[in-house]
C-alpha cells in the first residue's frame, strides 16, 4: 500500500467530526464529504465545533501547551517520556510528541480549509451573522494552527485548500509568507468576530482572540510594532481585565472570567481531562507528574521587588517567605495546607526525612507522607497548583475545567515588552507591567506602597523585568519554550543537570543561595554536589544538552518519508 495516511490527517482528504465543549454536543450521522455535507446551517455548525478539536488534544492527561511546559526549563513530566526526551535535548524526527503536534495542527487546518471551500453550498440558507461568524472563527483556527507550526517547525507547507492526496507532497512555505499569511486571517476574523458570547456558544473565538493571537504571533517574530499595535487594540476596547484573585483564576470560581481571551472548555461525556489526577499531590490521589523545577522557584522576586540573590528579605530556611505572593498561589510546597479526597486537609512537606505529615480534617492524625515515601513523587520539592480545584478530586481523570490558551495578563506583558524592545518607554508600559504586578498582591495597580511597582525607564533593566514577568506570571500555561527560543537563552537554560530537592533536611533548609542573570535563570554551579538530580532514575541520571539546531523541532520522519518534493527537506542537525 502507498503510505499516504499521514497526508490524509494533516492535508485534509478526509474529515472526521467530534466535539468537546458546551456548544459541540451534537455528532453528525456520517463522516462528511464535500460533496454531500456543508449545505445546512446545522453542518457549518458542527463543522466549525470539530475545528476545535485539535486545540487541546491530550497525552498522560494533560492539555498539550502543558506538555511543551515540561520540555523547557521550569518543568518536568514525570509521565511522558516524549517531553523527557526533548527536555534532555535527546530527540529525533521520530519523536512521538512531535509528530503528534504536527500531525494535530494539519488535522486542525485540514477541517478548516473543508469547511471554507464548501460553505458557499449553505450560504443561502444559513442566517448572515451566523455563516460571517463561522467563516470568520475558521480562518481564526487556522491561522492559531499555523502560527503553532511555525513557532515549533519554522517553514512549513502552506494550504489554504482542501487538497487531493496527489496534491499534498508539497514543499515547505518560506515562514515568514505564512507569517503574513496569519496575519491576513486574523485581520479578516477580527474584523468578522463578536466581541463575546452568552450561553453555550461562550468559549468560540472572538475579536479579541484573533487581535490578542496576532500579537503574541507578531512578539514572537520580532515585529514590535505590530505586536505593540494588536495588544493596545485588545487594551482599548475595554472589555478585558484582570481577574482579582490570581490564584482562584485557575480554579471553577475563574472560569470564563473577563480576564480568559481564549479557552479550551471541557464537558462531561464529551471531552475532559485528567489533570487532576495527573498533578495533584500523592496524598490528593495523584500521580505528582508534572514537576515545577527548583528555576522557577528561584525565580520569584522578594516582596522588596529585589531577586534572591539581592534581597536581604530572602530565606534558604523559609524560601516562601517574603516572596512575590504568586509563588505560594502557583507552587504547592512545604507549609501549605493543601486537601485531599473524602474532604480531608493536611500540610505539605516535602524533605527527605519528612516520611509523615499532618492530616488536620476531619480528624487530626499523622499519616504517610506520599511526596517522600512514594518512588514516583515531586522530585523537586515543588508542585504546580494551577487547574487544581477540589471539586476534581471526585472524578480526578474527568475535570471539565477550561485550559486558558489566550488571556489578558499576556497581552499586558506583550504590549509592554514590544513597546521595550522597539526603546518606546512610557508610562503606559509600566502601568502594564504594574497591572500584573499588583493583581498578584490582591491590590490595585495605583496602590503602590502595597506592592513592589515598576518606576525604571532604562530599557535594559525593563527587558530583564519583563522577561521575569512572563516567566513567573505565565509559568505552566505553555508558552515558557516558545520565549527561551526567540530570546534566545535556551543554550543557556537548558544545558546542564535539572536540579531538584536537596538530599537531607539539613541541606534542604540550608542552601547556598544562586546567583540570576538578566533573564532571572538561577546559575547552581556553585553547590552541584548538594542538590538531587529531578528525576535521578531512569532517562533523567542524564544532564540536559541543548545545541543551536534545536531551536527548531524536526520535521516528522513520516512526512519526510512521504513526501519526496526537492522543497520538503528536513531541518539542518536532524
Amino acid at each position: 500500500m502507498k503510505k499516504i495516511n499521514i497526508f490524509i490527517l494533516a492535508f485534509g482528504a478526509v474529515l472526521a467530526l467530534g466535539c468537546d465543549k458546551d456548544f459541540l454536543n451534537r455528532y453528525p450521522e456520517d463522516q462528511p464529504n464535500s460533496i454531500t455535507y456543508y449545505t445546512t446551517a446545522e453542518q457549518l455548525s458542527l463543522a466549525i465545533n470539530s475545528a476545535y478539536n485539535n486545540l487541546s488534544y491530550a497525552q498522560d492527561g494533560f492539555p498539550y501547551l502543558m506538555q511543551l511546559e515540561g520540555t523547557s526549563d521550569v518543568m518536568w513530566q514525570r509521565p511522558n517520556t516524549n517531553a523527557q526526551t526533548i527536555g534532555l535535548g535527546q530527540h529525533t524526527p521520530g519523536t512521538g510528541m512531535i509528530r503528534t503536534i504536527w500531525a494535530q495542527s494539519y488535522a486542525g487546518i485540514a477541517k478548516c480549509n473543508m469547511l471554507l471551500d464548501n460553505m458557499a453550498k449553505a450560504k443561502a440558507v444559513t442566517p448572515v451573522a451566523e455563516y460571517t461568524r463561522i467563516d470568520a472563527e475558521a480562518r481564526f483556527l487556522r491561522a492559531y494552527y499555523y502560527g503553532n507550526l511555525i513557532s515549533l517547525f519554522g517553514d512549513v507547507p502552506l494550504v489554504e485548500k482542501s487538497l487531493t492526496v496527489e496534491e499534498s507532497f508539497l514543499p515547505r512555505t518560506p515562514q515568514t509568507d505564512v507569517l503574513n499569511f496569519i496575519f491576513r486571517e486574523l485581520d479578516i476574523a477580527a474584523d468578522k468576530l463578536p466581541l463575546s458570547y452568552t450561553g453555550t456558544d461562550i468559549g468560540r473565538a472572538t475579536k479579541t482572540s484573533a487581535l490578542a493571537y496576532k500579537a503574541r504571533m507578531a512578539l514572537y517574530s520580532g515585529k514590535w510594532d505590530v505586536a505593540a499595535a494588536a495588544s493596545k487594540a485588545v487594551m482599548d476596547l475595554g472589555y478585558h481585565s484582570l481577574y482579582p484573585n490570581f490564584r482562584n483564576l485557575f480554579t471553577y470560581a475563574g472560569e470564563n472570567s473577563r480576564e480568559m481571551i481564549f479557552a479550551f472548555d471541557f464537558k462531561q461525556t464529551v471531552w475532559v481531562n485528567a489533570i487532576s489526577q495527573n498533578m495533584q499531590a500523592r496524598n490528593s490521589s495523584g500521580f505528582s507528574g508534572l514537576v515545577p523545577t527548583r528555576a522557577i522557584a528561584d525565580s520569584y522576586e522578594c516582596t522588596d521587588g529585589l531577586t534572591i540573590d539581592k534581597s536581604p528579605l530572602y530565606s534558604t530556611a523559609l524560601p516562601f517567605n517574603n516572596r512575590d505572593p504568586r509563588m505560594r498561589q502557583t507552587l504547592l510546597g512545604d507549609g501549605d495546607t493543601w486537601f485531599g479526597t473524602g474532604g480531608i486537609t493536611f500540610n505539605m512537606t516535602f524533605h527527605p526525612d519528612s516520611t509523615t505529615c499532618t492530616r488536620y480534617t476531619p480528624t487530626r492524625a499523622k499519616i504517610t507522607n506520599l511526596e517522600v515515601t512514594n518512588a514516583f513523587s515531586a522530585f523537586s520539592g515543588f508542585l504546580l497548583k494551577k487547574y487544581l480545584d477540589p471539586a476534581d478530586l471526585v472524578l480526578n481523570t474527568q475535570s471539565e475545567l477550561a485550559f486558558m490558551l489566550i488571556r489578558y495578563a499576556e497581552v499586558l506583558l506583550t504590549y509592554a515588552e514590544a513597546k521595550i524592545e522597539s526603546n518606546q518607554i512610557d508610562a503606559s508600559v509600566l502601568n502594564a507591567i504594574n497591572q500584573v504586578r499588583a493583581r498578584g498582591y490582591g491590590v490595585g495597580v495605583t496602590q503602590t506602597t502595597l506592592y513592589p511597582a515598576i518606576t525604571t525607564t532604562n530599557q535594559a533593566a525593563l527587558r530583564a523585568i519583563v522577561r521575569r514577568e512572563r516567566k513567573v506570571e505565565l509559568f505552566g500555561e505553555g508558552l515558557r519554550l516558545f520565549d527561551i527560543r526567540r530570546w534566545k537563552i535556551a543554550e543557556k537554560v537548558m544545558n546542564g543537570v535539572l536540579f531538584g530537592k536537596a538530599l537531607n533536611k539539613t541541606i534542604y533548609y540550608s542552601l547556598p543561595i544562586p546567583t540570576l542573570d538578566e533573564n532571572s535563570s538561577p546559575d547552581y554551579s556553585s553547590f552541584n554536589s548538594l542538590v538531587g538530580v529531578v528525576g535521578n532514575f531512569k532517562i533523567m541520571d542524564n544532564p540536559r544538552v541543548f545545541k543551536s539546531f534545536q531551536y527548531l523541532w524536526p520535521i516528522p520522519q513520516e512526512e519526510i518519508d512521504v513526501n519526496k518534493n526537492p522543497g520538503f527537506k528536513q531541518n539542518p542537525g536532524y
